[in-house]
C-alpha cells in the first residue's frame, strides 16, 4: 500500500510541474512556410516572435523527432514596411514631442532590419518627411529636425501613408497622436481597405487618445489593429513592445537525407530555447534524388537512427532472431531433465511429512498431465517459474516460487530476446539496452520474490514457535512439535523449509544442524537466535517452552519496534523515491516529447561530458539517499 501511495504521490508531482511547462510550451506557435525544393536541400522560411533584431535565435528542425541538418540566416528578400504617422501639432510641443523621438528611435533599433520605415509628419497639410527605407540614419535626420507647430491632421497623415504601403507586402501603419484632429472625418472604409490588404494599423496616444480620435481608436480596434495611451515617460517601452511584435524573418536551409528524397513527410521548427522556444510544423513533398533518374536497384526509405550511430540491417536482424529461436530451443531441451542437484533435492523431497493442502487434497502430489506436449509446456513453465511440472521445490510451498540464483539458461534466453526486440527498434543502441535489461532481468526478479519469500517466512516465524511452545507444553518432543507445526500449518515457505527440515532429520540429520541449515538458507537471524538457544538449553538444562516462549516475545518486541521505525522514516524514504524518479521520468518526458531539445547531450562532446558526469552524479546521490534512509533495528 505505501508504495502504491508513493507512486500516486510521485505522478501527481509530474503532473504538476509537467502542466505548466506543457502550457507554455503549447501558447507560442511559429508561423513556417516552404519557400524554394530542391532535391538535396528544402528551404523554409520563418517568422520568430519576439526575437531580437540582432540575434538570430537557436533554430532546429527535426523530422519524426530526429533532427536534420540545418543552417539559419536572416531573410531580407521580402518587402516588409511601416509607415509612421506622427502628429507634429502644437499639442505635441516640449516633452510629448521629445519622447516621441526617442521612443521611434528605440522602435527603429528593435525593429528587424530587413523592414523598411517610413515618416509622415501630420501638421496642417501632411508631409512625407522619410519614404520607406531600411537606412535607420535617415530616420534619424528626419526625427532630429522635427518641430511641433501647426494643427493636428491625423487623418490627412493617415490617407498619405496608405498611399505609402499600396501594394506593399506585410506592412504596417504607426499612429502617434497628441492632439484633437480638426479635420476628423469617417476614416472607415480606408481602415478597411487595408486591412484587406493586410496592412495592421497601431493607434498610441500621447498621453492618451485624444477625444477627436475616439472614432479613430474604435474604427482601428474592429478592423484589427490595437489603440493604447502612454505618457512621455512609458512612450519608449510601449513602442519597444509594438517593435517585439513584428517578427524576425530567418531563412532556413534543410539538407535532405537521400533516404527521404521524394518522400512527403512533416517538418517540425523549433525557434529559441526554454519557456521562450516557438514551435512550428510545415508539411513538404521532398524532390526525388538528382541520381533517381538513373537506372538502378530501388532504394528502401528506412527511418532514419540516432545521428552518428549505425543501425542494424534487415539481414543482420533475421539472422539475430533465427539464433534467439535456436538458443531458446536448445536451451530448454537441455533444461528439462534439470541438473543434478535438482534430481538430489526431489529425493530428499519424498521423506517429508504431509502437509494440512495434501491431507486436504487426499495426495502429496497433484496429478500432472499425461500428454507429451502438454508435459513438456509444463515443464517449460515450471523452469521459468522455478518449480518442476508443478511439483514443490526444495526451496518454496507449492505456492511459493524458487529463490535460487537465476538460472544460466533463463538468463541467457532473455538477455538473447531483449536485444533481439529492442534492436528491432533501436539499432545498436536497441542492442546494447536490451541485453543489458535482459541480463539484469531475471537476476533481480529472483531477487524480489526471494525478499518476498524471506519477509513472509519471518512474520510467520513467531507464530509458528508460539505454536511448538504449546505442543512442548503437552509433552510432545522438539521433534515432534516441528512435524505437528509442518502438518497443520496452511502452505507457505515456513512450512516447506521445516518440512525440509525434518525430511533430513528421518535421513540421519541432527535436528539442531537441520534448523541451523534452514536459518542460513532463509538468512533469518531470529531463526538462527532460536537454534542457539535450544542448544543452549539442551547443553545446560532447564525448560525449553520458557526458553522458546521469551524467544518468541523478544521477536515479536523487535518486530513492533522495526514496524514504528518504518512508519516514522516513511516520509523520508517518500522523499528520496521523488528525487530519484524526477530526473529520470523528466528525462524519459523530454526524450519523447522534445527529442530534438535533449539531442546535443549526445551529439556533441561537451553534451557527452554533461551526461556522463550526471549519470555519475545520480548513482553517487541515490547511494547516499539509500544509506540515509536506511535504519538498522
Amino acid at each position: 500500500m505505501v508504495s502504491r501511495r508513493g507512486l500516486l504521490a510521485v505522478l501527481a508531482a509530474l503532473v504538476v510541474l509537467l502542466a505548466p511547462a506543457a502550457a507554455a510550451g503549447a501558447a507560442r506557435d511559429l508561423a513556417v512556410r516552404v519557400d524554394e525544393v530542391k532535391p538535396d536541400q528544402v528551404r523554409l522560411v520563418a517568422d520568430v516572435p519576439g526575437a531580437p533584431a540582432a540575434a538570430i535565435p537557436p533554430v532546429t528542425v527535426a523530422r519524426d523527432g530526429w533532427l536534420l541538418p540545418s543552417s539559419v540566416t536572416v531573410e531580407d528578400g521580402a518587402a516588409r514596411t511601416v509607415v509612421v504617422v506622427l502628429d507634429t501639432g502644437a499639442a505635441m510641443a516640449g516633452a510629448p514631442l521629445r519622447a516621441a523621438q526617442a521612443g521611434l528611435l528605440a522602435y527603429a533599433e528593435r525593429v528587424p532590419a530587413d523592414v523598411a520605415i517610413g515618416l509622415v509628419a501630420a501638421a496642417d497639410e501632411p508631409t512625407v518627411l522619410v519614404r520607406p527605407t531600411r537606412d535607420r540614419r535617415e530616420l534619424r535626420t528626419a526625427l532630429s529636425g522635427l518641430h511641433a507647430t501647426g494643427d493636428t491632421a491625423v487623418y490627412a497623415g493617415l490617407g498619405a501613408a496608405a498611399k505609402l504601403v499600396k501594394g506593399g507586402a506585410e506592412s504596417r501603419l504607426l499612429v502617434l497622436a497628441g492632439g484633437r484632429d480638426g479635420g476628423a472625418g469617417d476614416a472607415t472604409p480606408m481602415l478597411r481597405e487595408l486591412s484587406a490588404a493586410g496592412v495592421r494599423v497601431d493607434v498610441v496616444g500621447v498621453p492618451a487618445v485624444p477625444a477627436g480620435l475616439a472614432e479613430l481608436r474604435q474604427q482601428v480596434t474592429t478592423a484589427g489593429g490595437t489603440a493604447r495611451s502612454a505618457g512621455p515617460g512609458a512612450l519608449s517601452g510601449v513602442l519597444r513592445d509594438l517593435a517585439g511584435t513584428v517578427p524576425l524573418r530567418v531563412a532556413i536551409v534543410v539538407a535532405v537525407p537521400p533516404e527521404l528524397a521524394g518522400t512527403t513527410s512533416t517538418l517540425t521548427v523549433t525557434a529559441g530555447t526554454g519557456a521562450a522556444a516557438a514551435t512550428g510544423t510545415v508539411p513538404v513533398r521532398f524532390a526525388a534524388s538528382a541520381s533517381a533518374a538513373s537506372p538502378g536497384p530501388t532504394r528502401s526509405v528506412a527511418a532514419p537512427a540516432l545521428p552518428d550511430l549505425p543501425t542494424l540491417r534487415p539481414e543482420l536482424l533475421a539472422v539475430l532472431v533465427f539464433g534467439v529461436l535456436l538458443i531458446s530451443t536448445l536451451l530448454v531441451v537441455l533444461s528439462l531433465n534439470g541438473s543434478v542437484r535438482q534430481r538430489r533435492l526431489r529425493q530428499v523431497e519424498q521423506f517429508r511429512p504431509a502437509t494440512a493442502g495434501s491431507r486436504a487434497g487426499g495426495s502429496a502430489q497433484p496429478a500432472g498431465p499425461t500428454g507429451g506436449f502438454a508435459r513438456t509446456a509444463l515443464g517449460v513453465s515450471g523452469r521459468l517459474k522455478g518449480t518442476r511440472s508443478g511439483e514443490d521445490t526444495a526451496h518454496g510451498g507449492p505456492s511459493e516460487p524458487n529463490v535460487r540464483a537465476s538460472d544460466p539458461a533463463v538468463r541467457t534466453a532473455a538477455t538473447v530476446a531483449g536485444a533481439v526486440l529492442l534492436g528491432l527498434l533501436g539499432g545498436v543502441v536497441g542492442v546494447l539496452l536490451g541485453a543489458a535489461l535482459g541480463w539484469l532481468g531475471p537476476g533481480l526478479h529472483r531477487r524480489l520474490r526471494k525478499s518476498r519469500r524471506r519477509q513472509a517466512f519471518a512474520d510467520q516465524l513467531p507464530d509458528a514457535l508460539q505454536l511448538i511452545v504449546g505442543s512442548l507444553r503437552s509433552g510432545f518432543s522438539l521433534a515432534q512439535a516441528i512435524d505437528a507445526v509442518v502438518q497443520d500449518s496452511p502452505p507457505g515457505p515456513l512450512t516447506a523449509e521445516l518440512g525440509r527440515a525434518m525430511a533430513e532429520v528421518r535421513l540421519g540429520s541432527n535436528l539442531d544442524d537441520a534448523l541451523q541449515r534452514v536459518a542460513g538458507r532463509v538468512e533469518n537471524e531470529d531463526l538462527a537466535w532460536a537454534v542457539m538457544a535450544i542448544r543452549i538449553q539442551r547443553d545446560t538444562g532447564g525448560n525449553l517452552a520458557e526458553v522458546l516462549e521469551t524467544t518468541v516475545e523478544t521477536l515479536r518486541e523487535r518486530d513492533r519496534l522495526r514496524r514504528h521505525v518504518r512508519a516514522l522514516s516513511a516520509e523520508g524514504r517518500l522523499s528520496a523515491y521523488v528525487l530519484i524518479a524526477m530526473p529520470i521520468v523528466m528525462a524519459i518526458w523530454m526524450l519523447l516529447t522534445r527529442r530534438e531539445y535533449l539531442s546535443p547531450l549526445w551529439t556533441t562532446p561537451i553534451g557527452l561530458t554533461m551526461l556522463i558526469g550526471a549519470a555519475l552524479l545520480m548513482v553517487v546521490g541515490i547511494f547516499w539517499m539509500s544509506r540515509w534512509i536506511k535504519v538498522e533495528v
